[in-house]
């Protein structure tokens, strides 16, 4: 990265202020200070990372060829390095299961994308509206790369897992698709959610469909376990709210500029006047509270009667390792970033926010009119 007061790739960075600190640039970009998340990280990675993550990307490009209108839109979507999200936070999974895995994460954040971006049209066109029935073992009224996709993963994961581990994926992935329609529809109606509901709604379309995928690829069924111990379900809940905060922040420039909604940021700017900073912290500190929560949670299952079921055990060490990766991931990925972009390395950080892209400057005190300064949502 281009030292401060340089442009990088033409973009106008901070310069340093007299007696220290920084200062926006003329554009006036927003920007805040990077809260710290120390608490999981560094991510565990597998051997052979760098080749597994090309073998995915490779078999996504197949899979969505059919999806994007030319191979630029395809090309961007795959620099998302979304299948690096699947191998940081499914770092437990079995090698002969770890791509399966990957597949259809991938593919849900194409759908994700989809909601977010194509026309109801374009929804109907990619049969979206019928992977219900794909899921169910019906035959889809029509043939698309979707459903042919769904299809192919459905097949595939049916033959290695126990019976009610599917049917707990297949519900969560019918929750996944209503409420993907269902964000779509706040957002292009300029709904006002309070943050309970938001929640609610964040936890179907970011996670609750990952915790049966992971039993998948840890090879154990947990159905019994998770009637037994609500402690389980919890820590279930914690990880999926933990994405949601970590994820929030790191995606607020994409979703700022392009005018989506659906993030913790948008309504907690709404309700303190604008303050982007404030708005930040607060999040920061319900990342905290959970960590400290799931920390709590999971020591007291590892140390109970439960805690000599080695496949809980297994499943408690995965769920830590699904929230580094996804803390790491969000450092790295262009989704959130931008287009070419390269993390510097930082994790304490002055974040400045361009159109383009994220930039990650050393920590400075930023002036108290840019900490307080009003940003209209969107």
């Amino acid at each position: 990265m281009s030292s401060p007061g340089h442009a990088e790739d033409g973009i106008p960075v901070p310069s340093p202020a007299p007696g220290g600190g920084t200062v926006l640039s003329a554009e006036g970009y927003p920007s805040f200070r990077m809260p710290v998340f120390p608490r999981f990280t560094p991510a565990r990675r597998r051997p052979g990372l760098e080749a597994l993550e090309q073998r995915c990307t490779a078999r996504l490009a197949v899979l969505l060829h059919d999806v994007f209108d030319n191979p630029g839109e395809l090309e961007v979507f795959l620099e998302h390095r979304t299948s690096l999200w699947n191998l940081l936070t499914y770092a437990h999974a079995r090698e002969d299961r770890i791509e399966l895995v990957c597949a259809w994460i991938d593919i849900l954040f194409s759908i994700d994308d989809v909601f977010a971006q194509a026309t109801p049209s374009r929804i109907r066109q990619l049969g979206i509206y019928h992977l219900s029935d794909v899921i169910d073992g019906r035959v889809p009224a029509v043939d698309t790369a979707f459903t042919r996709a769904f299809r192919q993963l459905r097949d595939q994961t049916l033959s290695l897992t126990p019976e009610r581990v599917w049917r707990r994926y297949a519900r969560t992935l019918q929750e996944f698709l209503h409420t993907c329609h269902a964000e779509r529809d706040f957002v292009q109606d300029h709904t006002a959610l309070d943050l309970p509901t938001y929640e609610k709604y964040r936890g179907s379309s970011i996670g609750e469909c990952c915790f049966p995928l992971l039993e998948f690829g840890l090879g154990i069924d947990l159905s019994d376990r998770l009637q037994e111990l609500p402690e389980l379900r919890r820590l279930n809940t914690l990880v999926a709210r933990h994405w949601i905060g970590v994820n929030d922040v790191f995606s607020y420039r994409k979703e700022h500029y392009s005018g989506d909604t659906m993030n913790e940021i948008q309504l907690a700017l709404a309700e303190n006047g604008g303050d982007l900073q404030v708005a930040v912290d607060r999040i920061a500190a319900t990342v905290h509270r959970v960590e400290n929560e799931f920390d709590h949670l999971a020591t007291t299952l590892r140390a109970g009667e439960a805690g000599r079921d080695s496949g809980l055990r297994v499943y408690l060490d995965a769920l830590e390792a699904m929230i580094a990766g996804n803390l790491e991931w969000s450092y790295l990925t262009p989704r959130y970033n931008g287009r070419g972009h390269c993390w510097n390395g930082l994790t304490e950080a002055t974040v400045i926010l361009t159109p383009d892209r994220t930039l990650y400057l050393p920590p400075a005190t930023l002036p108290s009119r840019t900490r307080g300064e009003a940003l209209a949502p969107g």
